[in-house]
């Protein structure tokens, strides 16, 4: 149990980490922050859950899915 509280808070500090440097980066270039950036992590996490609770598939596989379709 304690392993699996270790492995949520790296993902979840991950994710945060990965959040916080896209808001820099768009910062650092526009002098602007936009809260877009948000959105497109939600958009993406939101896609990756729909492919694995109604589709049935491999959640590391649809972790990769959303991201091929962006353009």
């Amino acid at each position: 149990m304690f392993q699996q509280l270790i492995i949520n808070g790296i993902i979840a500090g991950s994710i945060y980490a990965l959040m916080a440097l896209g808001f820099t980066v768009i910062y650092r270039t526009v002098k602007f922050f936009h809260f877009a950036h948000g959105v497109v992590y939600t958009v993406g996490a939101y896609l990756a859950w729909t492919l694995v609770i109604s589709l049935g598939i491999n959640p590391i596989l649809s972790f990769f899915l959303p991201q091929s379709w962006r353009v």
